[in-house]
């Protein structure tokens, strides 16, 4: 299925969509009962929002595919780090670029979102505790991230508001591992891969996150980018587009 977060008449809902048409729910899908209102709409008339506006919390896979390596060792697990909620901006926001932040680039990835609370699931089960997928663009600010004047923590670098495009669709019952991932800057391909050349899949991902961290419905998990990732400059915009899903697309301006 396919679940669109969005608003109509100053009033933010969540609906399912069928060619082209909201049907609008009774509340958030996920990790929840709903029902049908009986309310459509074209989606046209709507404005999609981020799916998640405020996640509990949402861990990010560094280093999760061979073509991003770029001479750092492959991980022997999974290296997750934390992203802010605050980064969080739904399709058509404006990603803000801060005065000082030099090197911006845009990193196209899948996201999972959790459905249910998973604590030491096996890897096995552990797709059983996704609600469903969205695409994600984990903007990062490469001189905070590394080199000489980069900061100890990666707290801006990839947390800065608005750092975090999500959207457009929540979309269920995709193989995580079997999609195409790829991003567009100004119009141009900057990224183009697989999730199959993920070193660690979102499965292995879930079940190692657990056993430590609990996660909870709405949580989201960033599986990681590929290759050389393309710089991003006020004026402009970025696409990422997940099969299955959809592209998200964000303007870029100046903070």
């Amino acid at each position: 299925m396919k679940f669109v977060r969005f608003e109509q008449n100053g009033k933010v809902n969540y609906g399912i969509v069928t060619n082209d048409v909201v049907s609008e729910i009774s509340n958030s899908p996920i990790g929840q009962q709903y029902s049908e209102t009986g309310e459509k709409y074209n989606l046209s008339e709507v404005k999609i929002l981020a799916p998640v506006p405020q996640p509990g919390k949402m861990l990010c896979l560094a280093l999760n595919y061979g073509s991003h390596l770029l001479g750092a060792d492959k991980p022997s697990r999974p290296e997750p780090f934390y992203k802010n909620n605050n980064a969080i901006i739904g399709p058509g926001d404006p990603i803000k670029l801060p005065e000082d932040a030099g090197l911006v680039v845009c990193e196209s990835e899948l996201v999972v979102i959790i459905g249910q609370k998973a604590q030491s699931v096996s890897e096995e089960d552990a797709l059983d505790y996704v609600f469903g997928y969205t695409a994600g663009n984990d903007v990062s600010a490469r001189e905070w991230q590394a080199g000489p004047k980069a900061d100890k923590q990666w707290w801006r670098a990839k947390s800065s508001d608005t750092f975090g495009p999500t959207g457009p669709f929540i979309v269920t019952d995709l193989d995580p591992q079997n999609l195409s991932i790829k991003a567009w800057v100004n119009g141009v391909e900057g990224q183009n891969c697989h999730s199959s050349e993920m070193i660690f899949t979102a499965a292995q991902a879930v079940s190692f996150i657990s056993k430590y961290v609990t996660l909870n419905p709405g949580d989201m998990i960033w599986t990681g980018t590929s290759g050389t990732t393309p710089p991003i400059n006020a004026g402009g915009d970025v696409s990422i587009e997940v099969e299955g899903i959809g592209k998200l697309t964000n303007p870029v301006i100046n903070a």
